[in-house]
């Protein structure tokens, strides 16, 4: 291909990736938002919410920005099929102020049951300032208890805002809160990939959440509670599924593989009953045969589990156990299992660890993972 043929592609490929993204941008108030969001018109959904994550400090910093006249980035919103609002980037910003002015907007009992949460990241909990780094006299206010002035001048402080427009496509949405969530928020790749299916659907990511609930899951995977928060649950099934349903996909990059699945699996509804059932099936025999993520890690010579979770293993065992699970027990996967690393260590030593990520790899673990649980 010539040189002005590969110009001309180039050209049409940006003018057409271009015209798939519509936008309108404005500048506006936080008075304007807070009365947006108080009539319904802006919306963070309940999944969105979850990942209110400012610490205290970093409230209060944001709240002395306003006063001292500091810009704060831009706000991202797309038009849902209502009408409204919705949170794609600027959920810890927004989240600040609402919970700030949470006497402006919430109702008596709302704010009752709010306060008695406790938590600092409960809306509905109105915010008390700890110490700044510039204004440290902000500590110990509330905006029911600082001057007018004060909160007049938070309230009348300006923010870009930039809408997607109902007539942007939804995989264009998709990545557009990926990369902006993953340029920003310290939030885990399956809590944004949780987060941006839901422009495409519920139904997926739902019942990834539910599945991942199960106890069966949490213990066969070993999660601590810290780890199911960042929705490592999800993102094992997620990986499991994806390398059962879509493994013809994978290039060379695991998150670019896992958020192409989840987008295609939430277009798609990928998760059917015949599936969930065999999932949880799954996870109840490695539960059952080899706990506390014991069948996802690698073993010493003399067959003893050892060292951190591994998700090339979880490629070969739950693949594997899922491709069986008609003709397996619980004592079938632990002897089966002792087996795969009696006769396969070098198998799977050579398709594992550094330089794994490769489209034969992958295939050659569900390979041997299927023959392990014949």
């Amino acid at each position: 291909m010539s040189e002005t043929s590969n110009i001309v592609r180039l050209l049409e490929d940006i003018k057409t990736n271009r015209e798939e993204i519509a936008t309108d941008s404005y500048t506006t108030s936080w008075r304007e938002i807070i009365n947006l969001y108080k009539e319904g018109d802006i919306k963070i959904s309940p999944e969105y919410q979850r990942l209110f994550r400012w610490d205290m400090e970093r409230q209060t910093q944001f709240i002395e920005s306003l006063l001292l006249n500091i810009p704060v980035p831009t706000l991202f919103f797309y038009i849902d099929e209502d009408g409204r609002q919705e949170v794609i980037d600027g959920l810890q910003r927004i989240s600040t102020i609402i919970r700030f002015f949470a006497r402006d907007i919430f109702t008596k009992d709302e704010l009752e049951e709010g306060i008695a949460s406790g938590s600092i990241n409960e809306l509905k909990n109105p915010t008390v300032l700890g110490s700044a780094p510039i204004i440290p006299s902000l500590e110990g206010w509330s905006a029911a208890d600082l001057p007018d002035k004060v909160t007049r001048t938070i309230k009348n402080a300006r923010v870009n805002i930039v809408i997607l427009e109902q007539e942007t496509k939804p995989q264009t949405k998709y990545n557009v809160f990926k990369r902006l969530n993953r340029s920003g928020a310290k939030l885990s790749d399956q809590e944004i990939r949780n987060c941006t299916a839901r422009l495409v659907g519920n139904g997926f990511a739902d019942k990834l959440r539910t599945i991942a609930a199960n106890d069966d899951v949490i213990n066969a995977l070993g999660l601590s509670k810290e780890k199911q928060k960042t929705q490592a649950g999800e993102e094992a099934l997620l990986r499991t599924l994806a390398s059962l349903l879509h493994a013809d996909n994978f290039d060379h990059y695991v998150d670019e593989f896992l958020d192409d699945f989840m987008y295609v699996g939430s277009e798609t509804n990928a998760i059917n009953a015949e599936i969930e059932m065999k999932i949880k099936r799954t996870f109840a025999l490695i539960n059952s045969a080899c706990p506390s993520g014991k069948a996802f890690r690698f073993r010493k010579t003399d067959n003893t589990p050892s060292g951190p979770f591994s998700t090339n293993l979880l490629d070969i065992v739950a693949t594997g156990v899922y491709k069986n699970i008609d003709n397996l027990s619980s004592t079938d996967v632990a002897d089966k299992l002792d087996t795969l690393w009696e006769n396969q260590r070098d198998q799977i030593t050579q398709c594992t660890g550094s330089g794994s990520n490769t489209k034969a790899k992958l295939k050659r673990r569900l390979e041997i993972g299927e023959e392990a649980f014949k």
